[in-house]
């Protein structure tokens, strides 16, 4: 701590970039690792459960790609972002470089590994905070397709239904708010389901929808930078610093707070790559199921955790290199 001491006499003023340097220089100096969250290792079965969740969503929030590695006992450095703006900003740039390259195409897939917490039992929507599975999808670069496990060692390829993909949002111009109108109009014409969307804020819709593309449509790397950009141009979303996603790595969110469910889309905060989502209720609710069942929803019911490991671009389903 002396050569904390020491580094604090010589500033000038404390600022936010003067405390994040002695921080930097003190990490530097001490090189003392940090645990790793435990949580449970994610098994690899893919049950029909997952399938079927898989196929809803479409409803879940899911994530881009990247996986930090840390060499040795260097610690990662973070600045806290200071607002949602700057988060976009960051995010945004680090789509742009991002390692695997998009090309549209009829012929070759997206191959994305998540780990997730999955449904308790079916039909509840809730997730189980405590149980961790692997979930193995591929998406073909047309945007047309998606193919996974049908819980019973068998591919199914099954075609996306109607609905915005990523070649429509490549069309010039890719700006964020040509995201946003495109986006919007979509959601403007598409009815509301009762569980999913009733009560929702077409802010909310919007953001739930870029979260929905930013999962299951193969984007080309200026698509997904304008779309990180879009995210602060949506009233009401905010920043939440260690935010931690279904693998336990923590990271900072763009978080959307609705009338029924608060959503998160988590980047990492060294390289602002996305790292996976959480959603959960905010409102009791309950609704009608066929039948004349009725199904009731706590406030703070989890919805839905995810963690994105891997995205390769392949050259069929059932690739995974």
């Amino acid at each position: 701590m002396d050569e904390f001491g020491r580094f604090l006499e010589a500033t000038p003023a404390i600022t936010r970039e003067a405390k994040e340097a002695a921080r930097t220089r003190l990490l530097q100096a001490v090189r003392e690792p940090v645990p790793m969250p435990s949580v449970p290792a994610p098994s690899r079965r893919r049950p029909r459960l997952a399938w079927r969740l898989a196929l809803a969503a479409s409803v879940a929030l899911a994530v881009g790609a990247g996986v930090l590695a840390v060499r040795g006992d260097e610690q990662p450095v973070t600045t806290p972002v200071a607002s949602v703006q700057e988060l976009g900003d960051k995010a945004a740039r680090s789509a742009e470089i991002d390692p695997y390259k998009i090309t549209p195409s009829p012929g070759r897939w997206l191959y994305v590994k998540q780990t997730i917490a999955p449904l308790r039992k079916e039909p509840e929507s809730e997730v189980d905070r405590d149980k961790r599975m692997t979930l193995e999808t591929w998406h073909s670069l047309d945007g047309k397709q998606t193919a996974l496990d049908d819980g019973r060692g068998k591919l199914v390829i099954h075609e996306v239904g109607p609905g915005m993909t990523g070649a429509d949002l490549a069309r010039a111009p890719v700006t964020p708010e040509e995201m946003i109108a495109r986006i919007g109009a979509s959601v403007d014409a598409t009815p509301a389901t009762e569980f999913d969307d009733a009560g929702a804020t077409r802010q909310e819709r919007i953001f739930r929808t870029i979260s929905q593309l930013l999962s299951d449509q193969p984007l080309v790397a200026d698509v997904r930078a304008a779309l990180f950009r879009a995210l602060p141009m949506i009233q009401g979303v905010s920043v939440k610093q260690d935010a931690i996603d279904a693998a336990g790595r923590h990271g900072d969110a763009f978080v959307y707070t609705g009338a029924l469910g608060r959503y998160e889309i988590i980047v990492s905060p060294q390289d602002y790559r996305f790292l996976g989502t959480y959603g959960e209720s905010v409102a009791e609710r309950t609704f009608d199921l066929p039948g004349g069942a009725t199904r009731t929803v706590k406030a703070g019911t989890p919805l839905v955790w995810t963690a994105r490991m891997t995205a390769k671009v392949v050259d069929k389903p059932g690739d995974q290199l």
